[in-house]
């Protein structure tokens, strides 16, 4: 049994009780787990993994909505997706965003270990969050009503379901894919030999980060994760200032952080430990899932989504358009795209849809990131 260390923000709220009442009460929390052994056979001493908790548990302990996150990303940055009304509804549910295995405020490379820190996969992420739901969180064999997360955060959400079927009810998968395309490792490899290209990174043993290599990876990454129809919407100036907001927010990772991070992106595929057979891996998922793709999805394609959707017994595939592409995940209050994702959640958890409120829940305020 692990460790749970509780910081509270706001009011706070008992993690069970009535979750009919919402409220602005946050949870900022992390689990330590004892002995977290890899796929790769390595072991840490301790794992963290850290949260963010709105609304709470009730009685049954039945209304889980566990929010993985994406490649680039924190927990806070699904922040604008929760919230009475949106996508991930507190009034209904115990949302709680996590950091995932790496980045965050969750065990990472930067805290020393740096290339010595095992090689971890989505699965080792994904068994990292179960062991949060059931031992940190308290629900035991009871399941996660919902495992949820967009780009790697769905990767996660997908390992979830499949190697724990009978603890994942419901499953939301927001530009998802079965396994890391052609396209996609290829520009993760572009990305990760950017950034070991700038003479800071030191063959890794970098005492100044490599700033240059980060910023240079994050521009040249950017437009991938868009439509040609956006970028062709942009002003030259403007263009250059939305691939410039991406490496910056690359320079605000550790370099180690970030390319174990998009390593263990970009090598996602659930079929794998079922000898490549990613039929046979989704046949065993249990939840009700929601496939949700955003087809100008260049990135991953939209490919992806429908082998999901043929693969997973009980899946419904839902299709928005959005020039934004891969990146019509983010919170965008008040935008289309934002709004027909809460519209198209709500109504696969059986919610109201009658009103979709433009303003965010009030949350920490965090970039958003990327992927």
């Amino acid at each position: 049994m692990g460790r749970h260390h509780p910081r509270h923000a706001g009011l706070r709220q008992p993690l069970t009780g009535d979750a009919r009442m919402p409220g602005p009460a946050i949870e900022e929390a992390h689990y330590e787990i004892p002995g977290f052994r890899f796929e790769s056979g390595e072991q840490l001493p301790s794992l963290r993994i850290a949260y963010t908790r709105y609304g709470t548990l009730n009685a049954a302990r039945d209304n889980l909505l566990l929010v993985m996150p994406g490649t680039g990303n924190v927990r806070h940055s699904a922040a604008g997706h929760v919230g009475p009304g949106l996508a991930y509804d507190p009034s209904r549910y115990c949302v709680v965003l996590t950091d995932g295995i790496g980045g965050g405020d969750s065990s990472r490379p930067s805290e020393g270990l740096r290339e010595r820190f095992p090689r971890y996969t989505v699965r080792d992420m994904a068994r990292a969050h179960h062991l949060l739901a059931r031992d940190g969180l308290g629900l035991g064999a009871t399941p996660v009503a919902v495992v949820a997360g967009a780009s790697m955060g769905a990767f996660q959400a997908l390992e979830y379901a499949v190697h724990y079927p009978e603890h994942a009810a419901q499953a939301v998968l927001l530009v998802p894919a079965c396994r890391a395309g052609t396209l996609f490792r290829n520009v993760v490899r572009q990305l990760i030999d950017t950034v070991r290209l700038d003479p800071a990174w030191q063959d890794g043993a970098y005492r100044q980060p490599p700033l240059a290599g980060l910023r240079a990876a994050g521009r040249h990454y950017f437009p991938w994760t868009v439509s040609d129809d956006y970028l062709d919407s942009l002003t030259e100036a403007q263009a250059a200032a939305a691939c410039a907001g991406t490496g910056e927010w690359f320079a605000q990772w550790d370099a180690w952080d970030l390319l174990r991070r998009y390593e263990a992106s970009a090598a996602h595929d659930v079929g794998q430990p079922f000898g490549g057979e990613t039929a046979r891996a989704l046949a065993g998922v249990r939840a009700r899932t929601l496939v949700l793709a955003c087809e100008q999805d260049r990135l991953l394609g939209m490919s992806q989504a429908q082998c999901l959707a043929r693969g997973i017994p009980r899946a419904e595939l839902a299709v928005f358009a959005s020039p934004k592409g891969h990146l019509a995940w983010r919170p965008d209050p008040g935008s289309p795209q934002t709004a027909a994702i809460a519209r198209i959640v709500r109504q696969f958890l059986g919610l109201s849809v009658d009103t979709v409120p433009q303003t965010m829940y009030a949350g920490p305020a965090a970039p958003i990131g990327e992927g």
